[in-house]
């Protein structure tokens, strides 16, 4: 079941960055969207995680979640150029990852409640999968206020109550202290983020 409820980190999305009044409809809007796109029997997987691709990759801020992922530490060990070359391989292994995924869909139930507003610059969106037997899997969207035209977006996801940040972070914690930037970038294909939440 984790394989199916894995598919929902990324079937949320927004043509733009977004303003805080405008995350509950809009997801709820490209939600049905990208369910519609799961649903399409004339696209084989290749298509289809490449259509929702491009529904959500405005609203992740997918540089933020790599340095969650990495540490704070870590993430300042490494020089600029090693910083975009690690955070293109996370972002690629995130994607490759979902897209594997995508089979495992057949038509659960999705929906989403209201979300709620943690501080000043956090909101978090619960939404939620049934299935076949009507037992229930929740997924947590975290939002924050980027401060910039890029409005909110998610910097972290939580599913069964795990983050996927704090998943990896574990992966990777001392991978620097212990090795060398080639190691850390191998280790990228490594995870299996099925297995380490499980």
């Amino acid at each position: 079941m984790f394989k199916i409820i894995f598919t929902l980190m990324f079937i949320s999305g927004f043509a733009f960055g977004i303003t805080q009044n405008e995350i509950d409809t809009k997801l709820k809007t490209d939600l049905d969207t990208v369910v519609k796109m799961l649903q399409d029997n004339n696209s084989d997987i290749g298509q289809k995680s490449q259509k929702i691709f491009t529904v959500f990759e405005e609203v992740f801020d997918f540089e933020q979640m790599a340095k969650n992922c990495l540490g704070k530490t870590q993430w300042n060990e490494l020089d600029k150029k090693q910083q975009q070359e690690f955070m293109d391989k996370f972002v690629k292994h995130l994607k490759e990852s979902y897209a594997d995924k995508l089979k495992f869909y057949t038509n659960q139930k999705i929906g989403l409640e209201k979300s709620v507003q943690t501080s000043a610059t956090r909101i978090q969106l619960p939404m939620f999968l049934l299935d076949s037997e009507g037992k229930r899997y929740d997924v947590l969207y975290k939002f924050y206020d980027t401060k910039q035209d890029k409005g909110w977006l998610i910097y972290d996801v939580d599913i069964l109550g795990v983050s996927i940040t704090q998943t990896y972070r574990s992966q990777f914690e001392g991978a620097l202290k212990n090795g060398s930037f080639e190691d850390l970038m191998e280790k990228i294909e490594s995870i299996d983020i099925n297995a380490a939440q499980q």
